[in-house]
């Protein structure tokens, strides 16, 4: 059977140069496998937008994602007696070095970093001058910091209402923390595809680290998705018991104190069970 390739989108330029390797990588992946990648998606309970955001450098996938397509793809190529690309710790490694690019103070992973670097003035004894080197890297990395860790909170947030019945949920999630996701999520609930969004809630409470439990919850609340901010809990209380209390951990940091109550209650539920 002759082997089907896959016409793939123009990774946009935006993509840094670590996240562009890692992607490509994957794309030769995939083309092992003559299947779509709707059936791919479903075998490692991602949903079909969230794999295809991965496949065109949207946003770089958990690792625990990353190890159960390379099983998928190998098992597959196995049968169909197809060479792999590329070897699992390669692709994990090429996948840590592609993160290193989500650091506000390390310029690792863009293309244009040292190119785009401003010549700094020198004084008589050839030393750079102190006074503009300050200015020009202090200010940029006091925005990056207050974005990233949510320092302050921005008029975004403040505009989100809290209902009267939850109002000791004080979510301090960044406002520029929301996954596509959430929308996909929001689609497939809407769209009546309850199987779609199960899957997506499963994954996302089993498979994501306690702080992206905590965002992920977070912005099912804000949007307005409260069952399913809920349903993500109950799963996530099915995991380990130091799993759960990081993630309740989490939750309490972020003064989501009564979804860190569910989450207690909901594992404590399971112990009895």
């Amino acid at each position: 059977m002759p082997k089907r390739t896959h016409r793939w989108k123009e990774l946009p330029s935006s993509v840094p140069l670590a996240q562009r390797d890692f992607v490509l990588r994957l794309r030769e992946l995939r083309e092992v496998s003559d299947r779509t990648q709707a059936q791919i998606a479903q075998d490692i309970y991602l949903a079909p937008t969230s794999l295809s955001n991965h496949f065109n450098g949207g946003r770089i996938p958990e690792a625990e994602h990353v190890k159960k397509l390379y099983k998928i793809l190998r098992d597959e190529a196995a049968t169909s007696s197809r060479p792999m690309p590329c070897s699992l710790p390669l692709l994990l490694e090429l996948r840590a070095k592609a993160l290193v690019k989500h650091c506000a103070c390390c310029a690792a992973g863009w293309p244009d970093a040292t190119a785009s670097a401003p010549e700094l003035p020198s004084t008589a004894t050839g030393s750079p001058a102190s006074k503009p080197v300050r200015r020009r890297s202090r200010r940029p990395r006091v925005r990056l910091s207050t974005r990233r860790h949510g320092i302050s909170r921005t008029p975004a947030q403040a505009e989100v209402p809290v209902p009267p019945s939850e109002g000791d949920r004080h979510l301090t999630t960044p406002a520029d923390a929301a996954w596509p996701e959430i929308r996909a999520l929001a689609e497939s609930l809407s769209a009546g595809r309850p199987r779609d969004a199960d899957i997506m809630m499963w994954s996302a409470a089993t498979t994501l680290s306690a702080r992206d439990v905590q965002i992920f919850v977070a912005q099912c609340r804000a949007v307005g998705l409260k069952e399913a901010a809920d349903q993500v809990i109950t799963n996530a209380a099915r995991r380990e018991t130091q799993a759960v209390l990081t993630i309740a951990s989490a939750l309490h940091s972020s003064e989501q104190y009564a979804d860190a109550g569910l989450l207690l209650a909901a594992a404590a539920q399971e112990d009895r069970t």
